[in-house]
């Protein structure tokens, strides 16, 4: 058969027996388990995202429930009716619940009632609960009730990318089952059963740069591959370089080194260069943090590192920002913005590592400036004037009461200042003309103008004026951008 481009290759080559189960850790578990024929009415499947949890506790419904399997535990073989049903998710008696939309106590009362049932058609009454972590402490109450006296037709497998969160009442009546990071080895053989089950070919360096591109997600490397075969049956380095990072050969070292070197305008204009290339943000992301991660450890080891010792501990807070950054691109209509913010953010920072806390711009006038502003022919002026004072006020309180709901619009409004309160308009100033285009967005702008609004008791509206700011002029490479003309400036964000 043919590559299938009807149907995700992550679903269609989802493990179906034991031999199958990616990890090799898993596998033994599981064929201790069969060997020695014994089941536990409870199992806690933690590990990272994509390592297999979900598709290893569908293969244990089937183990338990299999036709062959009713004296003595084996493998499922995935031809008698009750396999059918389970793999093909029509059997009634195997119930997954999203814990992240089912959390509370009621859902959790109604999964009691409904266990009290027999099966309708198999032998064993499965419930897999996906990140259970999720669930309210009146839900977990309720589970380990459910857990401590639970009927012999049970059978409860807990999945979670976070254990650290499930409480101890509840992890210690489960057996615990590790799910790790793939290694480069056990990833590399799970896309060779891929390939070979679509009958296609794939260059060892091709492999190989795929099983050590996805940070250990099986189901990360299994979408490289659906790509790559929509395209080819004969897959080649070059093929899945396109794929991953938009052009054959690609390399971060030349942004690594401006962000090290804090070059805000050479790191700005490749990271947009690459992005016009197309190259996937999130991997750009990934491979950025593996090569600064690789820096730190040469910085201890034998490797060269590009890294002086005070720089270590900045290095590791921009990981850490980015990190944060690559969880928030996936879900952002903006998430090339939110990048060029952590760069500008890191780039502006002062050397020896030491980052000021997240704060205000202090842009209460000079007493000079205020004397200035009082000229009696001026009714605006005079509007200024009366405006000027509760400006900071305002501005503070209308950040607080954003309060994390977004992300992109709170990036954008951490790199601006308040201006001045002209009537009833708030001005507000930025350094780059693509900022002001961003703000004005309509989404951001009537979400700051509801803000505002909201702090003033009266209805406001916003403007914004590109400013160069004083503030961010150092004795470093970022006097080299505020020197910039606006229309060069507007060329490194948006080219």
């Amino acid at each position: 058969m043919g590559y299938d481009g009807n149907m995700n290759l992550y679903l269609k080559y989802r493990p179906k027996t034991i031999e199958e189960l990616d990890l090799a850790s898993v596998r033994e578990v599981f064929e201790e388990m069969v060997k020695g024929n014994k089941l536990s009415h409870a199992y806690l499947f933690t590990g990272p995202r994509g390592s297999g949890k979900t598709s290893a506790a569908r293969v244990l419904a089937r183990i338990v429930n299999c036709e062959r399997n009713e004296t003595q535990l084996g493998e499922p073989c995935n031809k008698c009716s009750e396999c059918k049903s389970i793999f093909s998710g029509s059997a009634v008696d195997v119930i997954e619940i999203d814990a992240a939309s089912n959390r509370g106590i009621d859902d959790i009362r109604e999964l009691k009632e409904r266990i009290k049932l027999s099966p309708a058609n198999l032998r064993k009454k499965v419930y897999i609960i996906d990140e259970v972590h999720m669930l309210t402490t009146e839900a977990f109450n309720a589970l380990l009730k459910t857990l401590e006296e639970p009927p012999s037709h049970a059978l409860f497998i807990l999945c979670t990318t976070e254990a650290h969160k499930v409480p101890d009442t509840i992890s210690s009546r489960c057996v615990q089952v590790l799910f790790t990071k793939a290694t480069t080895s056990e990833m590399e053989r799970s896309l060779k059963r891929v390939v070979a089950g679509e009958k296609a070919k794939i260059s060892k360096e091709a492999l190989a740069k795929v099983a050590e591109s996805v940070d250990g997600s099986f189901r990360d490397g299994v979408k490289i591959l659906d790509m790559a075969l929509a395209k080819t049956k004969q897959i080649e380095l070059m093929d899945v370089e396109k794929l991953m990072f938009g052009s054959a050969g690609y390399s971060v070292t030349s942004l690594v080194k401006a962000i090290l070197e804090k070059d805000v305008r050479e790191a700005l204009t490749v990271f947009a260069k690459a992005m016009k290339e197309g190259m996937d943000i999130n991997y750009l992301l990934i491979v950025i943090m593996k090569e600064l991660r690789e820096g730190l450890l040469a910085q201890y080891g034998q490797g060269e590192s590009q890294l002086e010792v005070g720089e270590v501990t900045e290095v590791v807070q921009l990981i850490y920002a980015l990190d944060e950054v690559a969880r928030k691109v996936a879900t952002s209509p903006v998430g090339e913005m939110l990048v060029e913010m952590a760069i500008v953010d890191w780039c502006s920072q002062g050397a020896g590592g030491k980052q000021p806390p997240p704060s205000i711009p202090n842009t209460t006038p000079k007493k000079e400036e205020v004397i200035k502003k009082q000229e009696p022919d001026k009714e605006e002026g005079r509007e200024e004037l009366e405006a000027i004072m509760p400006v900071q006020e305002t501005w503070t309180k209308m950040l607080a009461g954003l309060n994390g709901d977004s992300y992109s619009l709170g990036a954008l409004l951490s790199k601006a200042r308040p201006g001045v309160i002209r009537g009833k308009t708030l001005v507000i100033e930025v350094n780059y003309d693509f900022h002001k285009q961003q703000l004005m967005n309509e989404k951001f702008r009537k979400r700051v103008e509801e803000l505002v609004s909201k702090v003033v008791g009266q209805k406001m509206r916003i403007e914004c004026e590109v400013k160069e700011s004083k503030g961010l002029q150092r004795e470093s490479k970022i006097d080299r951008m505020t020197e910039v003309s606006l229309e060069e400036a507007e060329d490194i964000f948006v080219n």
